[in-house]
């Protein structure tokens, strides 16, 4: 929940807040967010390195949501506490907040958060309920942030009032920095590897990467991430525009993204018992398709926000599997990469993982705010041209459903982890003295 009041506070919102409270030109911050997507990739990888390297009192990666929880709270103020310069001293001084939130602060307290997982179990059964615990509240940061955003930010003066967003930035990041705290006390790392220790202490970077890339049902994911990111940045990026020109209302935005969430909220918890039966693999396609169906429904009614509501709840069921599954299926991976190469890399493989979702994240939401900008849009005027109206149609709806069809796809054709991690995890165990 932590993690999903920075992330979506400065994913979401941010770039609303940049063109219609400051007017700043839309093309100009997508192609900051997409650098600054690429810088974070990057960030994410080095930081993966750096959490295998670590050692402290507290672990690998507990230490580092002690460590960043007040820098990443002060930051995520920082960035819309953006001063009254001209134009390119507030583009320098969006470049500079949004790298420190995103590309540093978020990256490294996230990452190592995320590999928490295979630090805590490495039962796959326990690894998918931890999963869906950690899924089912980040969704909730998520729907809460998305359903009162923007209802906070009008009640305290309106959408264009700096004041507004800067006092609702301080209200989740404290409580971001309340969250990321009591995971740091309530969470143990159990999980101690003797094999090959010695090795990877002194591994280099470069091969880390190398034995990263050795790892096929990794790269899978990896493929599976960019395409899921990519579709989401393309609608996320115009979610509110959408809202606020073709459904009459930006409050509206919220309001769909906060619907879709509650079936995932509601079925993610009931997921356990199906992925038992049939594999985390199978569940996640099953998810999939259910989501390509939703956003197909969508373009048969794309301006009635009745209809979309309807659509959003069958979506929200399709993304429970998703969410309930995808970082289950990371942290299999990493057993895979340590059966296969005889080394364990859990936070490159996850950091690596991110990358891929980050990049697509960053080009997808650059190329939306180019084409958004391209076609005139203009955040200062009440109302826009017909070609952005249809833009942003096809940027919410049609171009999310064809890279929703892929990712089914790639997973049925490529994705074969479920089916033999039993025998990696016997194999392990024989070549491991193991410390759970």
């Amino acid at each position: 929940m932590a993690s999903n009041l920075i992330l979506v506070l400065s994913s979401t919102f941010v770039t609303f807040f940049y063109t219609d409270a400051l007017g700043l030109n839309a093309a100009i911050i997508g192609m900051i967010m997409m650098v600054s997507r690429f810088l974070d990739g990057t960030s994410d990888i080095i930081m993966g390195f750096i959490v295998d390297k670590t050692r402290s009192k507290h672990g690998k990666a507990r230490p580092w949501l002690l460590w960043l929880a007040i820098p990443i709270t002060v930051s995520l103020i920082l960035m819309f506490t953006v001063p009254q310069t001209g134009d390119f001293g507030k583009y320098v001084y969006v470049a500079i907040t949004y790298n420190l939130v995103t590309t540093i602060l978020y990256t490294a307290i996230n990452i190592p958060y995320g590999a928490l997982t295979s630090l805590m179990s490495r039962d796959q059964d326990q690894r998918m309920v931890i999963n869906i615990f950690r899924m089912t509240m980040a969704q909730i940061g998520s729907l809460i942030i998305n359903a009162i955003t923007l209802p906070i930010v009008n009640s305290l003066g309106g959408s264009g009032d700096q004041k507004s967003w800067i006092i609702t930035s301080v209200i989740y990041g404290i409580a971001a920095l309340i969250l990321f705290l009591l995971c740091f006390f309530k969470t143990k790392e159990r999980v101690k590897v003797n094999e090959n220790k010695e090795a990877e202490q002194k591994m280099s970077f470069i091969t880390s990467i190398k034995f990263c890339l050795k790892n096929d049902q990794w790269l899978v994911l990896v493929i599976y991430w960019v395409i899921m990111a990519f579709g989401m940045a393309m609608s996320m990026s115009v979610g509110t525009y959408y809202a606020k020109y073709i459904l009459g209302n930006e409050n509206f935005a919220g309001f769909l993204m906060a619907i879709s969430i509650v079936p995932v909220v509601i079925f993610m918890p009931l997921l356990p018992p199906l992925i038992r039966k049939i594999g985390k693999c199978k569940v996640s396609i099953i998810g999939g398709i259910i989501s390509v169906v939703a956003l197909s429904l969508m373009a048969l009614n794309p301006t009635s926000m009745n209809w979309l509501l309807v659509c959003s709840l069958i979506k929200g069921i399709g993304q429970s599997a998703t969410a309930g599954t995808i970082f289950a299926m990371v942290a299999d991976t990493i057993e895979y990469g340590q059966w296969k190469t005889g080394v364990r890399t859990e936070g490159m493989l996850y950091s690596s993982t991110t990358f891929g979702a980050k990049i697509g994240m960053g080009v997808g939401g650059a190329i939306a705010m180019a084409i958004l900008g391209a076609t005139g849009y203009n955040g200062l005027l009440a109302t826009q041209s017909e070609s952005v109206y249809q833009v942003l149609k096809v940027l919410y709806i049609y171009i999310p459903i064809a890279f929703s069809v892929c990712m089914p796809i790639l997973l049925k054709v490529f994705y074969k982890l479920d089916n033999i991690y039993p025998q990696v995890m016997a194999d392990l165990q024989e070549r491991e003295n193991i410390v759970e």
